[in-house]
């Protein structure tokens, strides 16, 4: 009687084995990216375990424990780079000097037809910076603009409003897969702020973020 129990367990424990094995090791997606699992995620009691080496691998998070606090801290290490990163650009943004106002209108243009914040930020004065970074973090990107429609080409035109100042008239072209076009209209007014070509006011016809 002993060696059917005995028997039976085995078989029961073979089975079971087998059982799990053919559903394969847990898969583990972050966003829509597969990664791999060497048992660094669990499932066990309804609740997910993760190691420390996956949250480091996976999602860039360093974790520090204090012992003595009783404390775990997780630091994201990709946003710490992404905002050092953020903050050598508006630096960068402060010091940059277009030769020509012509020079700045085009950048914010080509800003607008690319859907690069980053190109449009760079030429304003002071005060709209701060608008547009405001607007920025709301929108949580600097990616402006539409994925449809989207600009195609744009024209420039401008006239002299005095000895530091011009205006300049931006005319875009946007586009879908259809047949349909659109014409997007701006106004810039562009003069000196700290002895640098800055766009001091924008007029437009359209949303770009």
């Amino acid at each position: 009687m002993k060696k059917i129990v005995l028997l039976l367990i085995c078989f029961m424990l073979s089975f079971t084995a087998g059982f799990v094995s053919a559903k394969g090791p847990l898969r583990i997606f972050v966003e829509n990216r597969e990664v791999k699992n060497n048992g660094e995620y669990i499932i066990k009691d309804e609740k997910v375990y993760v190691s420390e080496d996956a949250l480091k691998r996976d999602f860039g998070f360093n974790i520090f424990y204090d012992k003595n606090e009783n404390k775990v801290r997780l630091y994201n290490t990709k946003k710490i780079s992404l905002e050092g990163r953020a903050k050598l650009f508006e630096e960068f943004a402060e010091y940059y000097e277009p030769k020509i106002s012509d020079e700045a209108a085009e950048l914010w243009a080509k800003g607008v037809k690319d859907r690069n914040g980053v190109l449009q930020y760079a030429i304003l004065n002071k005060g709209l910076k701060e608008k547009f970074k405001t607007m920025a973090e709301e929108h949580g990107s600097w990616v402006t603009g539409f994925s449809s429609p989207w600009v195609e080409s744009y024209k420039v035109t401008k006239k002299k409003v005095n000895q530091s100042t011009w205006e300049y008239k931006i005319v875009f072209k946007a586009v879908t897969s259809a047949p349909e076009a659109y014409t997007w209209n701006a106004t810039l007014i562009i003069s000196k702020e700290d002895n640098k070509w800055r766009i001091i006011d924008i007029q437009k016809d359209f949303d770009i973020m």
